[in-house]
């Protein structure tokens, strides 16, 4: 008789989760759906793109590299140096650039061009078990925000990149960013695009319909299903711990991860911080066709640093 014990249903978008039908069973089933990526379509878009030698002899990245990190996985990275054309100087600065679930780094590829041509020198990983990188499970910042900082490390030492450093990305890749300012203090800012809130609250958004009980123990199988600590993802709380300047966007049409989501982490904030609310722009919409403004965001997140 462990028959179904909810009847929930639930839609996979780019970029984000959102809910609405489907029947589940137990616990485990639904844990593994939060933890899961289906990574076709970033893979696709890597494949857009070209192979990494391609675009190093094309001029169009300069370093590409896998990173092994705590875990045995290897993330894939790719570097773009700082190369202004539009009389921008440069920024002696770096800036990680973070996609979205189930995208790649081909994703925010022509961002971290224009990001470059701003004078920014670009980091683009992919997230694990996003892309070419390895690990089989997403752990919506518990291991990533590790497993960027290993990455910078390594650029570091290699001296490929400068050590002013700043975080950017978009829904999951937003959540991430803010984990990863909060984890590694030497981040000097960050702008997240609708980020959700963190591992809880995008359980929240897949099972509406759920008791909390449930939700609790359902969120808990999945990080120990993935091999991380479900409370060590959570933007709301690295909010709270960030030292640098934080700006979040997010649209006021967005129904996959909602803007109350921005404001709970706004409200955590202990840092300088801005909310910019976007009335008719979505999930999709806050991402795609936005680079020049993403970059001139960027660049007021670098002069709300106390540094600059």
């Amino acid at each position: 008789m462990n028959m179904l014990k909810h009847v929930i249903v639930c839609v996979m978008l780019a970029g984000g989760v959102f809910v609405v039908f489907g029947v589940m069973g137990c616990e485990q089933m639904c844990a593994t759906r939060i933890v899961e990526s289906v990574t076709v379509g970033g893979k696709m878009v890597l494949a857009m793109q070209g192979s990494p030698e391609s675009l190093i002899e094309q001029g169009r990245i300069d370093a590409h590299r896998r990173v092994a990190v705590a875990d045995g996985a290897e993330i894939d990275v790719w570097v773009i140096k700082a190369r202004p054309n539009d009389g921008s100087s440069y920024r002696d600065a770096t800036v990680v650039v973070i996609h979205p679930l189930m995208m790649s780094k081909g994703w925010f590829f022509s961002l971290g061009e224009q990001l470059a041509a701003n004078g920014w020198d670009v980091v683009l990983p992919d997230l694990r078990a996003h892309g070419a990188s390895g690990g089989k499970y997403v752990t919506w910042g518990a291991k990533d925000k590790r497993d960027i900082k290993t990455v910078v490390d390594k650029l570091l030492a290699e001296e490929i990149i400068e050590p002013k450093l700043y975080a950017m990305g978009a829904s999951l890749g937003g959540c991430v960013a803010i984990q990863y300012a909060a984890f590694d203090t030497r981040c000097q800012g960050v702008l997240a695009l609708a980020p959700p809130t963190g591992v809880n609250g995008v359980a929240r958004r897949m099972y509406p319909l759920a008791t909390q009980d449930w939700l609790d123990r359902t969120v808990v199988c999945a990080g120990e299903l993935a091999g991380f600590d479900a409370t060590d993802a959570s933007a709301i709380d690295a909010a709270g711990k960030l030292k640098c300047p934080l700006i979040l966007a997010h649209g006021r049409l967005d129904i996959i991860v909602p803007h109350n989501h921005s404001e709970q982490i706004y409200q955590a904030a202990s840092g300088p911080k801005k909310l910019i609310s976007l009335p008719l722009t979505n999930h999709v919409t806050v991402q795609v066709g936005q680079s020049g403004w993403i970059v001139r965001q960027m660049s007021d997140l670098a002069q709300m640093t106390p540094e600059s």
